[in-house]
């Protein structure tokens, strides 16, 4: 049961992993908004993910607040993720799925095997 004020935590987006380490990714971006833990966005401006930034897709693992040069960790590769958990517009939905799984990643579905 969510609460009004519970976020959201990388076991909420991530089913699996290859790599316990490998798995993610931290990058430095100026932030014109707030990231939380499950956007897809795109990893170069920090901006939620539309279909027109093609292959240049990452989810967010962590909760971060706008400013410049923010710390965020991002999915790199070898992730399974969790859909109920990304949260992207739906008309860039296939797009990112697309984008993710040209990264190195899966998007699980009940019949996934791991």
């Amino acid at each position: 049961m969510a609460f009004e004020n519970e976020s959201k935590s990388p076991q909420d987006v991530l089913v699996y992993t290859d790599d316990p380490v490998f798995h993610k990714r931290t990058v430095i971006l100026d932030l014109a908004a707030d990231v939380n833990c499950g956007d897809v966005i795109n990893p170069t401006t920090g901006a939620a993910y539309t279909a027109a930034d093609g292959d240049d897709c990452a989810v967010s693992l962590q909760n971060q607040i706008a400013g410049d040069a923010r710390s965020l960790v991002i999915s790199d590769r070898g992730c399974v993720f969790n859909p109920a958990g990304l949260v992207v517009a739906t008309e860039s939905k296939s797009a990112a799925y697309i984008a993710l799984q040209a990264a190195g990643n899966r998007i699980a579905d009940a019949n996934t095997t791991i």
